[in-house]
């Protein structure tokens, strides 16, 4: 289980459904999803901007080559980067 998933607030459905205006608003103020737990299964309640940035987080990872460029300019000294671009 990843760490959002320990952290995430959790809230079973039938609460959810008879207080679902101020889960919604919670998850627009606070930008946090919200897991709801049914005996069927469970959701995931997140902004619209979080599942924007999860979107676009999992679109750049799938670029080959991308995930490995990103983690090894990580460990690169910021001394030791370029200042300008090169057209």
């Amino acid at each position: 289980m990843t760490e959002l998933a320990h952290n995430m607030k959790r809230i079973n459905f039938k609460d959810a459904k008879a207080n679902f205006g101020q889960v919604f608003e919670d998850v627009l103020l606070r930008g946090e999803p919200v897991q709801i737990m049914k005996d069927t299964g469970n959701a995931i309640l997140a902004s619209e901007e979080v599942w924007r940035g999860m979107t676009e987080t999992l679109s750049l990872l799938s670029i080959l080559g991308l995930r490995e460029s990103i983690h090894s300019c990580m460990h690169e000294n910021i001394a030791d980067t370029a200042t300008e671009l090169d057209w």
